[in-house]
């Protein structure tokens, strides 16, 4: 095989790097995997041998590497940046770059990393064409969904489905944009059409999501079990897949009610990876929880030093308010406003769900919180978008509309205790006190802890 149908082929299996399952599943299942991508100008091209797949995607997966223990392993990414200067269109070490960038942001949480992917893949898009650099176009996808640009992740995800006709990724990411966007029966719609079989790391997270949002809350945690137990088996040399997998679980345990499994699993994420930034910011929500407000505290504090992020101030100052320090709580809270503020003012969509959380339960500025939450939901008619905006105009005395959205918020049958409180509170508030009694009585049943600390998420 030609040097330079090797490359390509490799190109074409890095566009499926992307999802934090996959280095893993490219291990697993290198035995089976074939490139096929038909280079330009085209000339026959072979399927390329197993170990020369490895060999190629090798760098990919070793470039985007973070050993949580030592710090960040700067080594590759030094030798990409040296790779680019000395050759600035080199657009696969630029997608190499955005892939590595995308990879620490999913593991210290730093948002720096996101500008730097997104910088790298527009470099990369420049020197060559979707046509003929899909990797790009999938990366692009991939930072527009990081930043909460659904819409024009679901432009992409189109893009690279039609330029890969019926690959298995582009389906995925297309799937993650719709159901983001609350668009959830297309997701089910562009997820069946991706095989399981084979794919149950990439695809059981994905459908977890889609169990939780019509209520069947356990189906979600066994399809994320289920992940887990693959993961594992590759925990060895990705420990961060394991302990992923491990901080979803917990969450939904969290959710539940049931503290002792999510105390569990978050645990065996920080075992993982000790300084995992989830797995601290989960943690120290289930201590607040449990009122063990010093450990939690200790633990933001620690997030905080580590991770520039404003929404870990917001849950800071909620943690301190829901202590009864109202002046403690005063400060993070403005810290965290001014954080918000100043991503919107850059146009980024990433906090107005969080300003709308902040300004209906933390600060009481329930106009302002009507605002961002409508904001929210020009972006998304998701879920959380609707629940958002019908507890900011609950707050803000408009009842009636609070009852319209809180109703679309139900809709998929979502059995998530607090937005089932919201819709008691809302409900009772426009007259209908059985109505409201039922859903305050559901809201118990889905997490009969619900009234303790929580994040707003």
């Amino acid at each position: 095989m030609n040097g330079f149908c090797e490359v390509m082929a490799a190109e074409e299996v890095f566009a499926c790097v992307g999802h934090p399952l996959t280095a893993a599943i490219i291990l697993k299942e290198i035995s089976r995997l074939d490139a096929c991508f038909v280079p330009y100008p085209p000339t026959p091209c072979a399927p390329m041998n197993n170990s020369k797949l490895l060999v190629a995607l090798l760098p990919l997966i070793l470039a985007s590497r973070e050993d949580c223990l030592s710090g960040p392993s700067i080594e590759p990414l030094t030798s990409l940046e040296a790779q680019v200067k000395k050759n600035p269109d080199d657009n696969a070490a630029w997608n190499r770059i955005a892939d590595a960038h995308l990879r620490l942001l999913g593991s210290t949480g730093q948002l720096s990393h996101l500008s730097i992917a997104s910088d790298a893949v527009e470099k990369s898009l420049k020197i060559a064409n979707p046509a003929f650099n899909k990797a790009a176009l999938a990366l692009r996808t991939r930072v527009e969904l990081s930043s909460h640009r659904f819409a024009e992740a679901r432009r992409s995800a189109e893009q690279l489905r039609e330029l890969m006709q019926d690959r298995n990724y582009a389906l995925q990411l297309l799937g993650d944009a719709l159901f983001n966007l609350g668009d959830y029966g297309e997701a089910e719609a562009a997820w069946s059409k991706v095989p399981l079989a084979g794919n149950e790391l990439a695809m059981e997270p994905r459908l977890s999501q889609l169990d939780w949002i019509h209520g069947n809350t356990e189906g979600a945690r066994r399809r994320l079990e289920g992940a887990l137990h693959q993961a594992e088996k590759l925990a060895p040399q990705f420990p961060e897949i394991a302990a992923w997998c491990h901080v979803q679980i917990g969450e939904l345990a969290f959710k539940s009610g049931d503290w002792e499994a999510a105390e569990s699993h978050y645990q065996s994420a920080l075992l993982q990876q000790p300084e995992y930034y989830s797995g601290l910011d989960h943690l120290a929500e289930l201590r607040g929880a449990q009122g063990r407000l010093e450990e939690a505290s200790a633990l933001y504090v620690r997030l905080i030093e580590r991770v520039d992020r404003p929404e870990f101030l917001q849950a800071l100052g909620d943690l301190y308010l829901f202590a009864g320090k109202k002046d403690e709580a005063k400060v993070w809270h403005e810290r965290a406003l001014a954080g918000y503020l100043d991503s919107v003012k850059r146009g980024e969509p990433l906090y107005d769900h969080h300003l709308a959380g902040l300004y209906s339960d933390s600060l009481n500025q329930p106009e302002a919180a009507v605002q961002s939450a409508r904001r929210d939901l020009a972006l998304r008619h998701s879920v959380q978008a609707y629940d958002a905006l019908a507890w900011a105009l609950f707050k803000a005395g408009k009842n009636e509309e609070a009852l319209d959205f809180i109703g679309k918020a139900l809709a998929t049958g979502v059995l998530d205790a607090h937005i089932l409180y919201h819709a008691g509170m809302i409900r009772m508030g426009c007259g209908d006190i059985p109505g409201g009694s039922v859903a305050l009585q559901n809201a118990m049943k889905a997490n009969p802890r619900y009234s303790t600390f929580h994040v707003h998420r």
